[in-house]
């Protein structure tokens, strides 16, 4: 522990305080810069240190992986590998986590998938068309109905705060019956005009409301007659303090207002009926999506509340569990979250939970996500004795940036300094003579970003690497507005990049070539004929401009439509007869496999698939496919995705790839459980237009891009720092007071606070004090007189309350302005500075984890080995699962229901219930008429037969389906991870049981070829899982029993067979070394090329050597794209 004493004596005072304090509930308020990821890793190494308390005893929840990734490196450096071993974890993860390894108390959501919003929309929408007419929900204009976005945002905020329908009713039926009580006297009050007499009458009610029994409400809800009573009070105390009746006035037209008889009534009745109306829509909506084995995002979150306080076993192991729990970044949790954290605390004997909350009201910027600021009071008021340390030491930031962000931050109102009687003044502990912060105004939008890409420049010229410099601004879209400045001046940038794939031109041609198809097929001639121009002018096909106006005379010509003169054409006929055929198929193919045919995934290509498992069952599926009896084969593919794009305009291959994943994702999203054909595919896209809904795809910023600057919006920018901040756009119309939003028709009583208040005024200066406190030595704050339409706009109104002295500056000459226009009214998607693969996949490897897929992915040199791996694992282009794939996920998925059946019930699923379910699934699937055939009969025979055999030894005590995602593994440098099918813990040995499909094998000794690679890569599959096991945090303290290979398939007798294994510590050894030089390939994308290995098993073997030799990576690769 000579580590923790050295770091200990370098904190400061307040530091210190909160790490000694360890026993019973603790808040700290820390500052931006205050050192908080110190903070919590020190602390949780002194409970180490101090008390007996186990590693995986600690519970740190965060809100982003960096954040807990952070927070484990920074422990790991003071407690080395036992950091592995606490519980880091974002709440997600948390939740996650709970659910994997107490599947028993899940088991309904088992096999759901998650819904996209065309799906809750449409459950949504046939809910409201059986609304009676007077329902206050029930209104339409233009068809559409009024309330239902918002009803659909109600139900998401109610299960962020952890709120059922019936407490939701619970809530209401306590207010009105507050209401009922005081209304008439109040009535009776403001019918009469308003004067001082009128302020002598409110104590009374004030007193009697205050004296009400308190009702009982959900976790974390406070009374209503708590906010009523005390705004009362406030709004008396300001009426006699100033001797005007204004402040009484206020809280009438706050409160109340008049109904059709002109009597006052309280504004809640209103909301009230609303929220009665919605409660039985959101259990209606629930069942549905039940139903339908649909779940949405805010779903897992509330299922762990609900479970946790319904089944106390699981609280109490939980408790019983996680013995300290430290929170950051508290003041973003949601009421869900809280009560959790209630739960985990509230031990039946009573003792003083030691959960410590780390948060700071004054960066309390995530509402828009149900994150509750006002959870920092609900824990004072949870913990009345908790212990309390502010931390105002600031290690970041100079003393003038912190001056004018505390100008700023004062102004917010209901800040914790006031309602805690604390300081939080900042002191900065560095001091460098050269820090400014300015307020720039230009006369012009293009001149702020211009002048903008000419300071960052000198800036850079100055020797400011551009690593440390960052550009803030409050919408994504200010950041894009400034991208063709930057890439004009030559400055690289490093950014979120959010795009709109159904905008992306090469998703717009696979639309396209589907709407041809669909249109030829429907007997649509005339649309196909009008989009054929459209198609064939596309310069993948590479058609000669004269013969394309040849082909459009001939047609003309001889009055006929396109595809005819195409069909008559020998440059066109190809193309033609080929769009015939796919026209055909559109009728009959499983969507996924028809746009394969429109991309034109090489026929040889291995789909990506992230499972754990090998299907192949024979020779044959190694075997390059047949041709198509159409020789004509889609461009598609290699016009975007040649290996000349990939080294030379990496960017451009990523974008485009990016597009086809997000796509594709969102196929399988909105009907997972249906076969889709390429009507469904137009069908979707045309209903996400119709909705507006973008389908967007993110490609991550880098946290390590050294030769870029940082462009992100002030949400992103939480928790990072840097010597130099640009904010940008600061208007009053865009950070202000005159920000406009969206009125919501749906609204909350005063004690049910759970809307967003993104587009509070507070929350926006909290924002921006977030975006001024990322600076260490230089700030710069601009904003433009005048918007895009020369519209005079303002500075930001809270800026106005400083003792920043603004600097005007103006072009610098009418030759600049010129440049700058020309720059605006250039294309705004001018791609930026060209990066190397390797700075674009960074943020893909900053929170890599390894499989053993993808382990044998990479030494697999028969099927293309690092290459091949580059390809489907780290750029994962998409494509159809085969038949065969969809097989073995399908079977892993009915035995894994079968286990937690068992779990869950303690009784065995009827074998036909496990037949039939498999079935209904594989029905589900998008395959052909003979493959549903050939693999319902295969897996019919398969699960009777293995079931006759195994089924008696399968035990409630089993864990099936174990993820080891969160369980924190790392093997020297490496992460890991995997999903193991089947855990047997008895007493203190671990024995892993995984599940194959396929032709059996006898003994670990291969026949042929392929069956030596495929049992190869079992084996090291099964080291891989006791490796696992063996460094992660639950699971480290069995003795590993051994793995069982367990063939699920009988061979042609009928027999049923596995393979036992254990491994020597020689080969635990040998195999630590393998992944480390892997590791190392992948990490710094030196991959190895494996072309002049043999493609067989013995090729493979000579690679794995050659690894363990340290061959890979022991040379200078060449960079991507050179020759």
């Amino acid at each position: 522990m000579e580590k923790f004493k050295t770091r200990y004596n370098k904190l400061n005072s307040a530091q210190k305080q909160a790490v000694d304090t360890i026993d019973g509930p603790l808040l700290v308020v820390a500052g931006p810069g205050t050192g908080k990821t110190e903070l919590l890793s020190m602390r949780a190494a002194n409970i180490l240190r101090a008390t007996d308390t186990l590693p995986e005893n600690i519970l740190c929840l965060t809100f982003t992986d960096s954040g807990a990734n952070a927070m484990r490196a920074r422990l790991a450096s003071i407690i080395g590998t036992d950091a592995y071993k606490v519980a880091i974890q974002t709440f997600h993860s948390f939740g996650t986590e709970i659910i994997n390894h107490h599947s028993e108390y899940f088991y309904r959501g088992a096999n759901f998938s998650p819904a996209d919003e065309v799906a809750t929309y449409s459950i949504l929408t046939d809910i409201f068309e059986e609304l009676d007419y007077n329902n206050p929900l029930a209104s339409k204009m233009n068809g559409d109905f009024t309330h239902l976005r918002d009803t659909a945002q109600v139900i998401s905020e109610l299960k962020q705060a952890g709120l059922s329908s019936s407490e939701l009713l619970q809530i209401i039926d306590s207010n009105e019956k507050l209401l009922d009580t005081i209304e008439p006297e109040l009535a009776a009050i403001f019918a009469n005009r308003i004067s001082k007499t009128t302020i002598a009458l409110l104590p009374p009610i004030a007193n009697k409301i205050a004296e009400l029994p308190a009702p009982q409400l959900p976790p974390a809800i406070a009374p209503l007659a708590d906010a009523l009573a005390l705004s009362m009070a406030r709004a008396f105390d300001e009426a006699v303090a100033s001797g005007k009746t204004t402040p009484i006035t206020a809280w009438r037209n706050t409160w109340l207002e008049k109904d059709a008889r002109g009597e006052f009534v309280f504004k809640d009745r209103k909301r009230h009926a609303k929220l009665r109306a919605t409660a039985p829509i959101y259990d209606r909506y629930l069942t549905e999506m039940r139903q339908a084995e649909l779940f949405d995002y805010d779903d897992m979150i509330l299922n762990v509340v609900q479970a946790i306080e319904q089944y106390p076993d699981l609280r109490f192991n939980l408790q019983e569990r996680y013995q300290y729990i430290m929170v950051d970044e508290f003041q973003d949790t949601n009421l869900a979250q809280l009560r959790i954290l209630f739960n985990l605390t509230d031990t039946p004997h009573g003792d003083a939970p030691n959960i410590m909350a780390v948060g700071d009201d004054d960066q309390a910027i995530y509402s828009f996500q149900g994150a509750d600021v006002g959870n920092i009071h609900r824990f004072r008021k949870r913990y009345p004795n908790h212990a309390s340390v502010v931390l105002t030491d600031n290690y970041r930031s100079s003393q003038e940036i912190l001056n004018r962000a505390r100008e700023i931050i004062v102004q917010a109102s209901g800040r914790l300094e006031t309602s805690m009687d604390i300081n939080k003044q900042l002191q900065a502990h560095t001091n460098d003579a050269n820090s400014q912060v300015t307020l720039s105004a230009l006369p012009s939008r293009q001149e702020e970003f211009a002048w903008i890409s000419e300071s960052i420049q000198e800036n850079i010229t100055k020797g400011i690497k551009p690593s440390e410099i960052a550009v803030i601004a409050r919408r994504h879209s200010d950041l894009i507005a400034l991208l063709p400045y930057l890439n004009h001046a030559g400055i690289a940038v490093n950014y979120e990049r959010r795009d709109n794939v159904l905008d992306d031109e090469r998703i717009q041609l696979l639309e396209l070539m589907a709407r041809i198809c669909v249109d030829i097929a429907a007997g649509e001639h005339d649309e196909a004929n009008s989009l054929l121009p459209e198609l064939i002018a596309q310069p993948m096909f590479d058609f000669d401009s004269e013969a394309i106006w040849r082909l459009s005379l001939q047609a003309y010509r001889n009055r006929t439509n396109w595809l005819e003169a195409m069909l008559a054409s020998p440059t066109f006929q190809p193309l033609a007869k080929w769009l015939l055929d796919r026209a055909k198929a559109s009728l009959t193919e499983p969507l996924e496999t028809f746009l394969d045919t429109l991309i034109g995934v090489p026929q040889n290509y291995t789909a990506n698939d992230d499972t754990d498992d090998d299907n192949d069952d024979s020779d044959a599926a190694r075997k390059p496919i047949k041709p198509h009896r159409n020789a004509f084969t889609s461009p598609f593919y290699q016009y975007y995705f040649n290996s000349d794009i990939l080294g030379s305009s990496p960017d451009t291959y990523l974008t485009a790839l990016e597009a086809l994943q997000t796509l594709r994702s969102k196929l399988r999203e909105g009907a997972p459980d249906s076969t889709l054909l390429a009507s469904d595919f137009l069908t979707l896209i045309d209903t996400y237009r119709q909705l507006n809904i973008p389908v967007v795809s993110i490609r991550r910023a880098s946290e390590a891009a050294q030769h870029a600057i940082n462009l992100m919006s002030a949400h992103k920018s939480k928790g990072l720092e840097f010597d130099t901040v640009y904010v940008i756009n600061s208007i009053d119309s865009m950070w202000g007071e005159r920000v406009r939003s969206r009125s919501r028709l749906i609204g909350y009583p005063e004690n049910l606070a759970i809307s967003p208040n993104a587009d509070s005024y507070d929350e926006r200066i909290r924002l921006y004090f977030v975006a001024m406190t990322r600076a260490k030595r230089q700030l710069y704050l601009s904003y433009a007189r005048s918007d895009d339409t020369a519209k005079d706009t303002l500075k930001a109104s809270f800026l106005a309350g400083t003792n920043l002295q603004e600097i005007d500056r103006q072009p610098n000459s009418t030759a600049a302005l010129a440049a700058q226009s020309e720059i605006v009214w250039h294309d705004r998607l001018t791609m930026p500075i060209n990066r190397t693969m390797k700075e674009l996949l960074a943020p893909t490897l900053e929170n890599y984890k390894l499989s053993v897929t993808h382990l044998n992915n990479f030494i697999d040199v028969t099927r293309g080995g690092p290459q091949n791996f580059l390809l489907n694992n780290l750029l994962r282009f998409p494509q159809a699962k085969s038949a065969n794939a969809i097989y073995g996920t399908l079977i892993h998925a009915v035995l894994q229901h079968a286990h937690s059946h068992l779990v869950a019930s303690g009784t065995r699923k009827p074998i036909e219930d496990i037949t039939g379910e498999f079935i209904r699934l594989l029905q589900q699937q998008e395959l052909s008429d003979n493959d549903l055939a050939l693999y319902s009969k295969r897996g019919i025979e398969a699960l009777e037969v293995f079931l006759g055999a195994k089924y008696d030894t399968f035990k409630p005590s089993q864990k099936p389906e174990l993820s080891f995602a969160g369980q924190g593994v790392v093997l020297g440098q490496a992460r890991l991870t995997g999903s193991l099918d089947l855990v047997d813990i008895d007493n203190q040995t671990i024995t892993v049981t995984d599940y194959k499909t396929g032709k059996p094998s006898t003994s670990w000794t291969g026949k042929s070829d392929y069956e030596k690679i495929k049992l190869h890569k079992y084996r090291q599959q099964l080291i891989f899982y006791e490796l696992l096991c063996a460094n992660s945090r639950d699971y480290a303290k069995y003795d590993f029993g051994g793995a069982v290979l367990q063939f699920v398939e009988p061979d042609s007798r009928g027999d049923i067979y596995q393979l036992d294994d254990r491994f020597s510590r020689d080969e635990l050894a040998d195999f630590q070394r393998l992944i480390a030089a892997v590791w190392r390939c992948i990490t710094s994308l030196e991959l190895p090329d494996t072309s002049h290995y043999e493609a067989n098993y013995r090729g493979i073997l000579q690679f794995e050597e050659d690894l363990l030799a340290g061959k890979y990576p022991a040379y200078e690769q060449p960079k991507t794209g050179d020759k």
